[in-house]
């Protein structure tokens, strides 16, 4: 499964890499073929990626989050 992460989460892209994911860099337009996008608060509006009916993966905010809190959501939306 690939998961998308914003530059500057690295400690989320390790975490996620031990887990088994394959990461990809958070770009608007080339997000096929990725199954969840993780976001800081900010990013999340500017880039115009919420976590909507209309978005074909779930978006999870790690503003406030520990690494750990992040990976969990991950798992919990069945991103295996």
């Amino acid at each position: 499964m690939r998961i998308a992460v914003e530059d500057g989460l690295e400690n989320v892209k390790q975490a996620l890499r031990a887990e088994g994911y394959k990461i990809t860099k958070l770009s608007p337009g080339k997000m096929e073929g990725v199954g969840a996008a993780v976001v800081t608060g900010m990013s999340n509006n500017f880039m115009g990626i919420h976590d909507t009916n209309g978005n074909r993966f779930p978006v999870i905010d790690a503003t406030g989050k520990t690494v750990d809190e992040v990976v969990r959501q991950v798992r919990e939306r069945g991103l295996q």
